[in-house]
């Protein structure tokens, strides 16, 4: 990993995002992450140009059709092999997300026009649950954990997540936070929301297969988002209309997002290969 002045860790950079504001240290966290993204960057490979609303939504379209029809091995194990143990192994992995559902997102909203905004706040009045405690998603995956027998806190599981799962997370507070457009959140949202029911799909068989109970968290993203990823396209279009729009650089956020995801994943299942079943 990169060392900048004490900042060693992708796990390092996921606790700054929660810690009160210390001015003293955030050079040095932002400079950390700088280096980090723009490494993510340089390693995409070359992408097709993508120019407008019309490119975007095609190439998008694209991307997620591909990954629906083509499941990785990964996949597949969670869906149809994996164990109570394993499974609960990749959702204790998850925990430093599920357990901060959405919270990265709030900080975009006052750099988004006014109707960009609205559309916005649409998928995060959904993510909490409409002011129901017991409808946000971050309990929904409180109920997972408790029916899997984890614990529900979050600190046992900043200190055992793997480093491309806090990456996963880190992305999207750097693209909301400091990003200097929000052309790469908005992306990243649109993949992110159009991709869940396919992302989701194998959680939904497994605890299916497992007789896992408090299934809600998964099952409800893959009926929900669905109407969110018309949300988060709404968004680009609604940005577009009020401020210079860069459509490649919304793609970028769609790379971004799809790597860190993938790599996030596929560190989880590994893992839980690994365990006994």
């Amino acid at each position: 990993m990169i060392a900048r002045e004490g900042v060693t860790s992708q796990r390092m950079l996921f606790e700054h995002h929660g810690a009160v504001f210390d001015p003293t240290r955030l050079v040095a966290f932002a400079a950390y992450e700088a280096q980090w993204v723009g490494q993510l960057i340089t390693a995409l490979p070359p992408a097709p140009p993508v120019r407008s609303f019309k490119d975007f939504r095609a190439t998008l379209n694209t991307l997620i059709e591909s990954d629906a029809a083509t499941p990785s091995p990964s996949e597949q194990f969670l869906a149809r092999e994996a164990s109570r143990t394993q499974f609960r192994v990749i959702v204790e992995q998850f925990a430093v997300d599920g357990l901060t559902e959405a919270q990265a997102f709030l900080a975009i909203l006052p750099r988004l026009p006014l109707r960009a905004q609205a559309a916005v706040q649409r998928i995060l009045i959904d993510e909490f649950g409409c002011g129901n405690v017991e409808m946000m998603h971050t309990q929904l995956y409180c109920n997972l954990l408790r029916e899997l027998g984890s614990p529900i806190e979050l600190e046992p599981f900043v200190a055992s997540a793997l480093d491309p799962v806090f990456e996963f997370v880190n992305i999207f507070h750097w693209m909301t936070k400091r990003a200097h457009q929000v052309d790469y959140f908005l992306g990243a949202l649109a993949w992110f929301e159009g991709v869940v029911p396919t992302l989701f799909a194998p959680y939904v068989a497994a605890c299916e297969r497992l007789g896992i109970h408090a299934h809600p968290y998964y099952s409800e993203h893959v009926h929900i988002d669905v109407f969110h990823a018309r949300s988060a396209l709404l968004a680009i279009s609604e940005t577009a209309r009020v401020i210079p729009f860069d459509y490649q650089k919304a793609w970028t956020g769609v790379r971004l997002a799809h790597a860190t995801a993938s790599r996030a994943f596929e560190a989880a299942v590994s893992l839980a290969r690994s365990c006994t079943p």
